[in-house]
């Protein structure tokens, strides 16, 4: 039976029994059960043993032990340690998910001792600095070392700043690592003090900042070199705040709009107020449409600037959102464009003078083809003119003589004198003369049919079927007078049966001109010359017209400007230039054909006029 002096005992106790087993007081068996779980050993345990024993509580919880061996009669006091052990063991716990956490965040802790000058760092914190633990055997002393020079005062004012006032600071300084490199380290320092209050070390964790810093230098420096694109090409940026209402320009943008950044304060208002009445709506349309569809868009407008002159702007206009995809801000560039749109209107303007003067141009070269018209009609004229006097001046004689000798004998025979013979003679007279009359009459009949069909051609615009060979020699007969006169000669070389479905009236003209041409440039002064027109079938469905001359030929340098409206080479003669030109635009355009110009290997010109067989119809 225990001690009753025992068992009244305040603390959970052990004694051993007579039986040599551990038998606990009341204390102990209210608060840990029986003793069955010390181990038995401890009753040979000899006084000032102290050991930890893990047990069970009448409800089965673990709890910690911490049974102290006293002197004899043998008695052991237990303590339940268990809070405590679980303390500690959530202390460590917490110590490790720390350290994992600094070793993940790649966080280093430091810690400064005030009055025993050590400084502890971590591994992570060596990694940080990126030094190895050796280099800081002198502690403080060798982290100044490391500082980069222009840092060291903000370190110092730091640690001063916490000594002076105990709180929380942040600081960012350099360092130079183990290989001289400059890295970039953002710590936090703050204070620990003991029981009474004085501060005893200060503490605090660091991280390597090196790449957000050197990103932060390079946003800056590409910040820089936007701002310096920005002046340097002109451009102005805005931006513009949904829901705070503001409006922001840089400096450019006060001077594209004109204004004085010390006197026009950027409002949304303030700037509707000097767009030009007509282009507010499209610049609200600007805005609605990036608010409505979120995209990038442009837009061109005018405002005024303080002197009331017009100045044209083009602008983007971008939408910027927030993290959950929200419309924040409206921003964009603007560049002032006012010399381009003044150079457009002038453009337009010089456009509209050009059109114009090629209206006129285009008007004044069809009156030059009516009166090309009109002068080879005057000229088919005087030829035919020249070709009927002949015949008519015949037959006028013939018709005088015949007419004489009719009155002659009239008067014979009225005075009963009319003799036989005579009778004769003047029937013999009659019949020659009736005979010149007819052969002349039919002559002046065939030149009038040839003059009436040639003159039809050459001023209307008439498409029909004509034999080529029989309508060139009337076209060649209407020039006999022109042709006569220089000297030279022309010769026709063309199948009989050869013919055309196409404009007469034009194929005439070109004719025309190339004969023309060759008469007034071809030949020197003292030349007889000799033109070849031959006519002949290109396969099936074309007819090429060879036009040759035996002249002086054309200069390589001036072939390529041979068709060129008002070129030539005998403007000292009153030529003007259009004959070639109007040939060209009608053997292209009316006829649907290819007219082109060259040299023969022997000497002369030669033009190469290629006709379909059924011209096109025109427009």
């Amino acid at each position: 039976m225990p001690d009753p002096l025992f068992d009244a005992l305040p603390v959970p106790a052990l004694v051993r029994g007579g039986d040599g087993r551990l038998c606990g007081n009341r204390c102990f068996l209210a608060r840990f059960g029986s003793a069955d779980a010390i181990p038995a050993d401890l009753a040979e345990a000899p006084p000032g043993t102290v050991r930890e024993v893990a047990t069970g509580s009448g409800a089965g919880e673990p709890r910690d032990l911490l049974v102290r061996v006293g002197g004899p009669p043998w008695v052991a006091t237990v303590e339940d340690v268990t809070d405590q052990r679980r303390t500690a063991r959530s202390l460590d716990l917490a110590t490790e998910k720390l350290e994992e956490a600094y070793h993940t965040a790649k966080l280093g802790y430091w810690e400064y001792g005030i009055r025993s000058g050590e400084l502890v760092l971590t591994d992570s914190a060596l990694a940080v600095l990126g030094h190895g633990r050796d280099r800081f055997a002198s502690g403080f002393d060798a982290l100044l070392t490391i500082l980069h020079p222009d840092d060291r005062p903000r370190f110092g004012n730091m640690l001063e700043s916490v000594v002076d006032n105990p709180k929380r600071v942040y600081v960012e300084y350099r360092v130079h690592d183990g290989d001289g490199r400059v890295r970039y380290v953002s710590s936090s320092c703050a204070p620990r003090l003991d029981a009474d209050g004085r501060l005893t070390h200060v503490f605090g964790v660091m991280m390597d900042s090196t790449e957000r810093a050197e990103a932060a230098a390079q946003l800056e420096a590409a910040k820089q070199r936007l701002e310096e694109a920005y002046r340097t090409g002109h451009l102005g940026y805005w931006e513009y705040g949904i829901h705070s209402g503001t409006l922001v320009w840089n400096r450019e943008a006060f001077g594209i709009y004109g204004q004085d950044p010390e006197r026009f304060e950027p409002t949304f208002d303030r700037l509707l107020d000097i767009l030009h009445p007509d282009d507010r709506l499209s610049f609200g349309n600007m805005l609605e449409s990036v608010i409505g569809n979120s995209k990038r868009v442009y837009v061109e407008y005018r405002v005024l600037d303080p002197a009331g002159d017009v100045r044209y702007v083009s602008s983007s206009c971008a939408p910027r959102f927030d993290l959950d995809g929200r419309l924040t801000h409206l921003f964009g560039v603007m560049l002032d464009t006012t010399e381009r749109a003044r150079a457009a209107e002038a453009l337009r303007a010089a456009k509209e003078r050009v059109e114009q003067a090629y209206r006129d141009l285009q008007d004044a070269q069809d009156s030059l083809v009516q009166t090309e018209k009109m002068a080879s009609l005057g000229q088919l004229v005087a030829g035919v003119a020249h070709e009927v006097n002949g015949p008519v001046g015949v037959a006028l004689t013939t018709a005088s003589h015949l007419l004489s000798r009719a009155e002659d004998v009239k008067r014979q025979f009225a005075a009963n004198a009319l003799t036989r013979s005579a009778l004769a003679g003047f029937l013999e007279v009659a019949q020659e003369a009736g005979q010149l009359l007819v052969g002349n009459t039919e002559r002046i009949a065939s030149l009038v049919h040839m003059f009436k069909q040639v003159a039809a051609d050459q001023t209307g615009d008439e498409r029909r079927t004509f034999y080529v060979r029989e309508y060139t020699e009337d076209v060649l007969l209407s020039l006999h007078t022109q042709i006569g006169s220089s000297g030279h000669r022309v010769e026709l070389v063309c199948p009989e049966a050869l013919q055309l479905e196409s404009f007469p009236g034009a194929f005439a003209r070109v004719l025309t001109h190339l004969v023309r041409n060759s008469l007034m440039h071809a030949f020197r002064p003292e030349q007889s010359g000799r033109i070849v027109i031959d006519i002949h079938a290109d396969g099936d469905d074309w007819i090429e017209v060879v036009h040759g001359d035996d002249g002086q030929g054309i200069l390589e340098t001036d072939l390529p400007r041979i068709f060129d409206p008002f070129f030539t080479t005998a403007r000292h003669a009153g030529c003007v230039g259009l004959g070639l030109h109007i040939a060209y635009n009608l053997a292209t355009q009316t006829l649907g054909g290819q007219l082109s110009a060259g040299n023969a290997p022997g000497g002369g010109a030669v033009f190469t006029l290629r006709v379909p067989r059924q011209a096109p119809d025109l427009a």
